[in-house]
């Protein structure tokens, strides 16, 4: 069984010693401030959440996905902080419900951080390419077999733990230096990727660390007491079941909201779609005759309520969690869970397969598929002439493009790493600025 004593250590990873807590400001609210002012962060200004380039000055982008669904974390996890002090005694519990709902909020402002340019349509366009062209082929024969999986396997989560702990912040060691409770709510998926052809792991295709990040992971793990469930794996920490319900709850909502924006529903589909998930108070909304304003009660009044459920959900599942068991997504157990598969129909048939998210996804293909093709040539041919040879002028100068590169490693496994920093490190104007300038 997991205890809170441990599983909201403020131990720092890479810092030995634990600072005095700060009366005016918790190692949780630096945590949300260390990310906060990560240039990872800002980059997802232009980053898209559902809309790239075909979208408006409206809708949402990552980076305000990921602001909402910090303050949605926030509300979860103080509700939830006051139940779980309530029931395990403040002795048990080294912290406040404000602490635990910062701790929540953290992981949920840093859930995207690792989301390469375009999105998920990026994580499968990076996938696609290493299997399914000559040269990423050539370029997987020469990496171990963990490796070739999450290069055939792109993962925005492990991306992610990679750049909290190990590419942000100017520390040599950890990263950010986020405290371990923060970074066991990030970890979704507290397992690495396979390390041979057919190995089972809990999650058939997520994963959560490479493994260059695997002692992190390892160090972070033992820290917080996760309980080891298989090779580089570990169970959930609980309050990372909340990050994910302040997520789902997000994008369930809004994706519909930013549709309507869009023209790709009407005002009554959003409606009919929202309805069922609010309690309602009739009265009040029917004195709301603008239509933008009726959205916005519909959006504020179904968060609200899924906040709500997700809350009692976990509340329930408590015992269960404690002992290391997955429980499966908070939503999917709520009464209203009808209602939330017919928003995901809605949006998939809609809003992720309609016409203006499929002239994006050509733009994203050609975009990084141009981007990895360069690069990753020209870093091959840097690899086979060696550090003491020169390159042709073709790879030369557009090596030249790559911060860092005089540093970057020789060897395959390094450099496949450090060019997967840089693409999925790009906003998507810059990708597309980049793969203009290559490709002419």
């Amino acid at each position: 069984m997991m205890h809170w004593q441990s599983l909201l250590s403020r131990q720092r990873l890479a810092k030995p010693g634990i600072n005095p807590e700060l009366p005016y400001r918790s190692a949780y609210e630096i945590d949300i401030d260390r990310i906060t002012f990560s240039t990872s962060f800002r980059r997802l200004s232009d980053k898209q959440q559902v809309h790239g380039i075909g979208g408006s000055d409206y809708v949402r982008s990552r980076l305000t996905h990921s602001m909402e669904a910090a303050r949605v974390g926030r509300s979860l996890g103080s509700w939830a902080g006051a139940e779980i002090i309530k029931r395990f005694g403040q002795d048990a519990v080294p912290a406040t419900p404000a602490d635990i709902g910062n701790v929540v909020a953290a992981a949920a402002l840093a859930h995207d951080l690792g989301t390469p340019c375009f999105a998920h349509t990026g994580e499968d366009i990076i996938s696609d390419w290493f299997e399914g062209t000559v040269l990423g082929r050539e370029i997987l024969s020469g990496v171990d077999a963990q490796q070739a999986s999450e290069l055939s396997n792109f993962e925005g989560n492990a991306q992610g733990f990679r750049v909290l702990t190990r590419l942000q912040g100017w520390r040599a060691q950890g990263g950010l230096q986020l405290t371990a409770a923060t970074l066991g709510a990030y970890s979704k998926y507290p397992w690495s990727a396979p390390a041979f052809a057919g190995e089972a792991r809990p999650h058939k295709r997520k994963y959560g660390f490479l493994g260059s990040e695997t002692e992190l992971m390892a160090e972070v793990a033992d820290e917080l007491g996760l309980v080891p469930i298989g090779r580089d794996a570990w169970c959930r920490h609980p309050l990372a079941y909340l990050v994910e319900a302040a997520d789902d709850a997000c994008y369930s909502v809004v994706d519909i909201e930013d549709a309507v924006k869009m023209r790709m529903l009407s005002f009554d589909q959003a409606e009919e779609l929202l309805e069922p998930l609010i309690d309602w108070d009739r009265a009040e909304y029917e004195g709301i005759e603008d239509e933008d304003r009726r959205l916005i009660y519909l959006r504020a009044r179904a968060i609200d309520r899924l906040v709500n459920d997700a809350a009692a959900a976990f509340l329930d599942k408590l015992p269960d969690i404690m002992e290391g068991r997955a429980v499966g997504p908070l939503l999917n157990m709520i009464e209203r869970t009808d209602a939330l598969k017919d928003i995901s129909e809605v949006s998939y048939t809609q809003i992720y397969r309609g016409q203006q998210r499929c002239e994006t996804d050509i733009v994203a293909a050609r975009t990084v598929t141009a981007l990895l093709d360069a690069y990753g040539e020209a870093l091959l041919a840097r690899e086979k002439a060696g550090p003491d040879a020169d390159l042709p002028r073709r790879y030369a100068s557009l090596l030249e493009t790559v911060p860092g590169i005089r540093q970057m490693p020789y060897d395959r496994a390094g450099w496949t790493r450090s060019l997967l920093d840089y693409i999925a490190g790009m906003t998507d104007r810059f990708a597309m600025r980049q793969a203009q300038l290559i490709t002419g």
